[in-house]
């Protein structure tokens, strides 16, 4: 079962910006849709769609931090229809609002506390951590708990 679940998770990053659908994953595996999506919620404690939709945000931090692109654009560059399901997804997935994420980040090198300047790199880090941990052991992943602490 949990071999299956790492195949549906490779499968999903492999086709990230095509879009997921249960028609998909039922011709590439041979399982039925729902069959797929209960083993998928044992395995990682996410639906696939909660899982794709935390690729995506993941995805799209580093535009968010980096570049001058608007919430718009970095909404579709991810994959998402609307900037509002990406705003809802994000606030979902990091615990903040993509405005207020950027917001926090983008002006870091004016931060001069120390012990601020050492949570939010801290936390960067974490991100980077949950992603690795995210896209390759499904079985042992976790919600984004921690974020909010370091965020407020």
């Amino acid at each position: 079962m949990e071999i299956i679940v790492k195949e549906v998770c490779k499968f999903i990053l492999e086709h990230i910006d095509e879009g997921i659908t249960l028609e998909k994953l039922e011709k590439e595996f041979f399982y039925s849709g729902y069959y797929l999506m209960r083993i998928f919620k044992e395995c990682t404690g996410y639906t696939i769609k909660e899982y794709e939709n935390t690729i995506k945000v993941l995805k799209s931090i580093n535009p968010l931090i980096f570049t001058s692109d608007t919430i718009l654009k970095i909404a579709f560059n991810s994959g998402f229809n609307s900037q509002e399901y990406y705003s809802e997804s994000f606030q979902n997935v990091i615990g903040v609002s993509p405005i207020n994420f950027r917001k926090e980040y983008q002006e870091i090198d004016s931060i001069r506390d120390i012990k601020e300047l050492e949570e939010k790199k801290e936390y960067i880090t974490y991100l980077s951590q949950y992603q690795m941990k995210l896209l390759n052991t499904p079985n042992e992943l976790e919600k984004v708990d921690k974020v909010k602490k370091l965020i407020k």
